[in-house]
């Protein structure tokens, strides 16, 4: 990648130093321009999905292309070095150092001042020890424990992409001591042990998207097989993939229109990576091998625009992300949009300023000698890891800013009663953090579900005082209070069986005359509630209503009523930081909810709750009237007077419980 390519590429750039020696920049296998052509069919995506134009719904896949061709590229290198007994250990962590950190560290380096004027202390630590795990190659690892990377919460956070560096480096760990390790092997044999360990991560993926999606999309272990792809391409001989123009055209336009259907028809719901990943990962292995210059697809992908975007790439990817996500906290810009288009514009011309002045440079062993280059990737390593651990431990340093109310009212209930491990009714009925109402009374009811059921327990706590009615909540995230249902979670199916095992005993212990079902229900018409083995014979919905339909029999059995509470509406974004944002930043953006959102979002649930046999064994009590009353002409209220209901997007505040505690004295007549 050097400035004759660019200038091949885009003769109208008018670049400096076009005469240096290619030979000072640390080598490379022999140059292909439509691997660079690949580079940018991989970048446009992700970079126009991030900035939220529904078409590119796939556009994530990109990812998968960027390993694809980092497993050929990698492995091609070394391969051909050790074939001539050049390859040194030393020299390709120098090549990684000078082609990954510079532009990365420039990156981290101009966000700090960006997010200490913009961010709120929680962002700006989560911030901060998100730059940490970057400089420690382990933000996969990271952003897999902090959140789900296809939740709203992510277009907030700078540095959410890195995650695919840190496969790419966690690669690099490995795969050139098993390469040396494989040294005596025969080249078909080297290819055949590859091509076996891409299929049991493969199937590990297919495996753990089931399992544990989440793990599943950021770990190495599921996405190895993706740069084992490329790695295979890489070994087989060039003479066995020169096949007749029309077949190889055939092949790469097979392997184009892969790419285009993941990038297009892919959404986010899917179980990915798994097999469907296949499709832009082999899409993308067939160009590699078949989309050669002599073919239609190698000529589409060698032409000047798509390679230029390709030289760029690499810093493209990693501008875009700030920008959006700084963009969208400061100014509260709107998905897909013409300022997200004009962002994604601004990405790419920041990052052929980035290419010429950074990346380049630090590539050029005439400017920066090995020794230079490793010193001064340590020192802004340690420097960046100092300046975030001291942002973590001054708690993101709150005095820069306004409080912001509600950001930390969790209520009297979730950090005191939200999963616990002992259950047993004697123990209990001695622990006063999980007990409801008035505790001189019998106790005759309980508050079951998940961490929505813990928000609301304030106000059913105050409600039931009112009324003198004594009862206990047991509630467990991402959990379903219906008998024979799973955690929605891998975290939380322990909790979840745990809970489930224990309510008939509850109930039967303390003479339980009444429950109360809340929960987020639009967990529903989601993956991870219903078991394997239900989904062999029924629709995930139909097997719910049929674990409702048995768990409310049980409970009648016992003597115990049940009240169904409906969920509450979810905000288009964390309720206590666009009010605060709006305050501050004199934002003009709605923050409300619209009620035909909360409708289609809750569509399962509420046609589960409208059947006649649940009518006719359950009360079902809604609460979205008080939150999106007739008056409001189809919004919903998410705050009172500048005081939140929600001190996320979804979960109640002690305002926003106590606020429905009125309506919720109903639920006890």
């Amino acid at each position: 990648m050097n400035y004759q390519r660019m200038r091949a590429a885009l003769p109208f750039f008018s670049l400096a130093r076009t005469s240096q020696s290619v030979d000072r920049i640390a080598p490379r296998a022999t140059y292909r321009s439509e691997i660079d052509g690949l580079r940018a069919l991989a970048v446009l995506p992700v970079v126009l999905y991030h900035a939220g134009f529904a078409i590119f719904g796939g556009g994530f896949v990109g990812v998968d292309v960027f390993f694809v061709i980092s497993g050929y590229l990698i492995t091609g290198n070394i391969y051909t070095e050790m074939a001539g007994n050049r390859f040194s250990i030393v020299d390709f962590y120098e090549r990684r150092v000078r082609r990954i950190l510079p532009a990365l560290y420039f990156v981290m380096l101009a966000c700090l001042p960006f997010t200490w004027l913009w961010l709120f202390p929680r962002e700006f630590a989560d911030f901060a020890t998100s730059v940490v795990s970057v400089c420690l190659f382990t933000s996969n690892i990271f952003f897999n424990r902090q959140i789900d990377y296809f939740t709203p919460d992510t277009e907030t956070w700078p540095l959410i992409h890195t995650w695919s560096l840190a496969v790419e480096e966690q690669f690099y760990l490995f795969f050139p001591i098993l390469l040396l390790f494989s040294r005596g092997l025969s080249k078909r044999s080297l290819i055949l042990l590859l091509a076996a360990l891409s299929a049991v991560s493969l199937g590990w993926a297919e495996w753990e998207s089931g399992v544990d999606p989440q793990s599943d999309f950021y770990l190495l272990p599921t996405r190895a097989w993706e740069l084992g792809f490329g790695a295979v391409v890489a070994l087989i001989p060039r003479n066995k993939l020169s096949l007749a123009p029309r077949l190889a055209d055939a092949l790469g336009l097979i392997g184009l229109s892969s790419l285009a259907f993941a990038i297009f028809y892919f959404r986010p719901d899917m179980p990915l990576p798994g097999l469907w990943s296949v499709a832009p990962a082999g899409g993308s292995a067939l160009l590699i091998a078949f989309a050669t210059p002599g073919t239609k697809c190698g000529k589409w992908l060698g032409a000047r625009p798509f390679v230029a975007l390709g030289l760029v790439s690499y810093s493209a990817y990693l501008w875009h992300q700030p920008l959006f996500a700084l963009a969208r906290f400061r100014f509260a810009v709107p998905a897909g949009g013409c300022t997200m288009l004009a962002l994604s514009g601004a990405s790419f011309a920041i990052a052929y300023a980035s290419w010429r002045w950074v990346e380049h440079p630090f590539r050029d062993r005439g400017r920066f000698s090995r020794a230079s280059v490793f010193l001064a990737a340590l020192a802004v390593g340690i420097t960046l890891i100092m300046i975030g651990r001291i942002i973590v431990l001054n708690r993101g340093f709150p005095m820069r800013m306004p409080a912001i109310e509600g950001a930390a009212d969790f209520g009297a209930y979730r950090n005191k009663c939200l999963d616990l491990r002992d259950l047993n009714p004697s123990r209990l009925a001695e622990m006063d953090a999980c007990q409801l109402g008035d505790r001189t009374a019998k106790l005759d009811f309980l508050l079951i579900g998940d961490s929505h059921a813990a928000a609301l327990a304030d106000g059913i706590d105050a409600a039931a005082l009112r009324q003198r009615r004594h009862g206990l909540l047991v509630a467990v995230n991402a959990c379903l209070p219906i008998l024979g249902l799973e955690g929605q979670f891998p975290r939380s199916k322990v909790a979840c069986r745990r809970l489930h095992d224990g309510l008939i005993e509850l109930i039967d212990h303390f003479g339980i005359g009444l429950v109360l079902m809340h929960a987020r229900w639009r967990a529903i018409d989601e993956d991870g509630a219903v078991s394997a083995r239900d989904l062999k014979s029924k629709s995930p919905r139909q097997a719910i209503q049929d674990h409702l339909l048995d768990t409310l029999a049980k409970f009648e059995s016992r003597g115990a009523r049940v009240t169904i509470i409906s969920d509450t509406p979810r905000a288009p974004f964390k309720v206590p930081e666009i009010l605060a944002r709006k305050a501050l930043y004199k934002l003009d953006v709605d923050e409300r909810p619209r009620l035909m959102t909360y409708f289609r979002e809750n569509s399962g649930a509420r046609q589960i709750f409208e059947e006649p046999e649940i009518r006719a064994r359950a009360r079902i009590f809604d609460v979205y009237p008080f939150f999106c009353p007739a008056a409001n002409g189809g919004f919903c209220d998410v705050a009172e007077r500048g005081r939140p209901y929600f001190w996320d997007d979804n979960h109640l505040t002690s305002i926003g419980s106590l606020a429905l505690s009125p309506l919720e004295y109903d639920l006890f007549k």
